[in-house]
């Protein structure tokens, strides 16, 4: 319950704050909070990260279903996972998931604000869920570098089984004595 409440606020929080971007400025403005550095501006990105897939039509499309895909693979994958830091990361990605997916689905493009400039080069400006998905994604990844048996909660093998509170038990099979007559 508590973990569906946090992908609710983070997913609220990001569209909110996309909002507020698209009703306030325009495609001209640039907002500086660290001259040089860091701005808020707006931008509609109709592909993924890079602008990948954004000059097809169709692109959007692919993007949103593959959106969808995920966040429901990651959902249920979160519904079994018992384990803290894997259910932070995954609620991390889904909450970006879905920030994204919604406005996919509702604009047809993703709105992006946060722009960082390093020197002449100017990193793709991206979101709170953009953020949410790649930080998900980051410490995911080195959870699974520290603790390795944590991949096999994620992809569990025909040796293992969920027992009654959600959580991965390995099937141990008793071994089968040999009968002895009694003496």
């Amino acid at each position: 319950m508590v973990i569906t409440i946090v992908i609710i606020l983070l997913s609220a929080a990001d569209q909110l704050i996309k909002a507020l971007v698209r009703g306030n400025l325009t495609a001209s403005d640039r907002i500086p909070v660290i001259d040089g550095f860091f701005y808020i501006i707006y931008r509609e990105n109709r592909g993924a990260a890079w602008s990948f897939l954004a000059g097809p039509e169709w692109g959007i499309y692919i993007l949103s279903g593959l959106s969808l895909i995920m966040t429901i693979v990651l959902a249920l994958l979160l519904i079994r996972i018992r384990h803290t830091g894997l259910r932070v990361c995954l609620t991390m990605i889904i909450s970006g998931s879905i920030g994204n997916l919604i406005d996919r689905v509702r604009l047809g493009a993703v709105t992006d604000y946060l722009d960082f400039h390093f020197g002449s080069y100017v990193f793709p400006t991206f979101n709170l869920a953009d953020s949410l998905i790649v930080v998900g994604t980051a410490l995911l990844c080195l959870l699974l570098l520290k603790t390795p048996h944590l991949i096999d909660l994620l992809i569990p093998d025909k040796n293992t089984k969920t027992d009654q509170s959600g959580t991965e038990a390995e099937k141990k099979e008793e071994p089968h004595a040999p009968a002895h007559p009694d003496n």
